[in-house]
């Protein structure tokens, strides 16, 4: 999934010459408190509501503000993970996306991002969740994966975290059926750790209506 796939419609950046007023203005109608700023086609940088505050009049334009600005972007080829890398490195809601020769493409969002995410790995589709824990010696997702095609089953999205603490991989598989007896019971036979099961239609419930507060907290 590439950032060009998920530039959020409709959210026009600002322009050094928008003016402080203009700019908290276009941020309550968008309901951010964050926009790239542009020259032409040139991005500038990410200004904030507080930034904007800070000019000495609200009617100045943004370019008569004397501090430089945060510069976050990616290039429209990027990976999901990278934009939310972005995101993350630079404590930032929106993410420029700029073309191959630096022009301003547009913008993603943090809802735009956490809803790709989802659908990357298969959040709101059907199916069970098992987390599993193996000595990261013993790891082999091959046989992870074996496991569960061999129970007519099949993976929808995987991922795993190294604990180095205690040597271990914890692996959260995302399964497209909810009949997880027969695949427990394999892992249990070739000494997989399952640390936990999710499979009935309370689960899929719940993370519908934290998924749907999620985004809710997002708009805030």
């Amino acid at each position: 999934m590439y950032a060009r796939e998920i530039v959020t419609e409709g959210l026009k950046p600002l322009d050094l010459t928008d003016s402080g007023e203009s700019a908290i203005v276009r941020m309550h109608e968008y309901n951010v408190n964050q926009l790239p700023v542009t020259d032409g086609d040139k991005y500038i940088g990410i200004i904030n509501l507080d930034e904007i505050v800070a000019l000495k009049h609200l009617n100045d334009p943004i370019k008569n503000l004397q501090i430089p600005l945060k510069r976050p972007y990616v290039n429209e080829n990027a990976h999901l993970f990278e934009v939310i890398k972005a995101a993350v490195e630079y404590s930032v809601k929106v993410v420029p996306v700029l073309s191959l020769d630096q022009k301003y493409i547009g913008l993603i969002t943090a809802e735009s991002s956490m809803k790709a995410y989802a659908s990357l790995l298969s959040v709101m589709d059907e199916g069970g969740i098992v987390t599993l824990s193996v000595p990261v010696k013993d790891f082999q997702l091959s046989e992870i994966a074996r496991i569960v095609e061999s129970n007519n089953a099949t993976i929808l999205s995987y991922y795993s975290h190294i604990n180095q603490t205690t040597s271990m991989v914890d692996v959260t598989l995302k399964l497209n059926t909810t009949e997880l007896s027969a695949i427990i019971s394999a892992f249990e036979r070739y000494e997989y750790e399952v640390d936990d099961v999710y499979n009935d239609e309370n689960y899929n419930e719940d993370v519908k209506d934290n998924y749907d507060a999620l985004m809710r907290y997002l708009d805030v």
